[in-house]
């Protein structure tokens, strides 16, 4: 449970996985669901077909995606990190994907992703994102877990499948987690950091970090368990320092404590009189 806010020390992100340490995607070099055995992708007018997928190719670009998508620098170290992977394994990894088309990279040593890299990340997360609004909407899994689930199932489902449980969900246009379905846009306007909201400032959670979602199951459950949910509305109450905030969720009777960083990786949609009047303008302190 995350504690009341004068009862424990406010809830904190851990740091990433150490290399080395595998996360529930697995490591395989099967085909993927989205590059099954035997196919190949790109026109045949005049130029190479890229290779076929596998699912260690897919884990790369998921996570490419995911990486970019939180206005983060896509580098090899960090690529590393988010897989729990070592630095080489990493760059012989790379190395396979931009020889097959994939991802560019730059001098910087940053990566991006191709058109082709793009659209095959796109799908995935699709799948991915499909398959946590089931298993939480219709099959009742925390978000946590479903995440976890989601990982081991998504990859298994057919088309024709996903298809079906796309429109029995109603054609969702985000995740639980609040992120948007690809191919849809999100049913919310301009969001801001949790930490930006300044004492008495409230907002609607519309979405969880990817980040948090990634690296701290534990976290997700105990905001969870907390009230904290996409949709909800919270306040920042007055007291707070550069060692946490308080903050009020819905109509709960007890406050709760959240460290900056946590704070800075929740979203949410300013309410009230209007946004420059919610928002303290300065950032917490790094």
């Amino acid at each position: 449970m995350i504690p009341e806010a004068d009862a424990a020390p406010a809830l904190r992100a851990p740091g990433p996985p150490a290399p080395g340490h595998a996360d529930a995607r697995g490591h395989g070099d099967g085909p993927s669901r989205d590059s099954p055995r035997g196919r190949t992708h790109g026109r045949s007018h005049g130029v190479s077909p890229l290779p076929l997928r596998t699912v260690a190719i897919d884990r790369y670009l998921e996570t490419i995606f995911c990486i970019a998508a939180e206005d983060e620098p896509v580098r090899p170290s960090r690529i590393a990190q988010w897989l729990g992977v070592k630095a080489p394994t990493v760059s012989i990894g790379l190395r396979r994907l931009r020889a097959g088309g994939w991802i560019q990279t730059e001098l910087d040593r940053s990566v991006t992703l191709t058109a082709a890299g793009s659209d095959a990340a796109e799908t995935i997360v699709r799948r991915h994102r499909l398959a946590e609004c089931w298993l939480t909407d219709l099959l009742g899994l925390d978000w946590a877990s479903a995440h976890l689930e989601a990982t081991r199932l998504s990859a298994s489902l057919s088309d024709t499948v996903l298809a079906r449980l796309d429109i029995s969900l109603g054609e969702p246009r985000t995740c639980p987690h609040g992120h948007a379905i690809p191919g849809r846009t999100a049913p919310y306007g301009e969001l801001v950091a949790l930490a930006d909201l300044r004492p008495g400032g409230a907002g609607a959670v519309r979405r969880i970090s990817e980040i948090i979602e990634h690296e701290s199951f534990e976290l997700l459950r105990a905001l969870a368990a907390a009230g904290v949910r996409t949709g909800v509305e919270v306040t920042v109450e007055p007291g707070g320092s550069g060692d946490g905030i308080t903050l009020a969720v819905g109509g709960r009777p007890h406050a709760i404590a959240l460290a900056p960083e946590t704070a800075r990786m929740i979203w949410v949609e300013v309410v009230g009189p209007s946004a420059s009047s919610a928002r303290d303008g300065r950032p917490w302190p790094q």
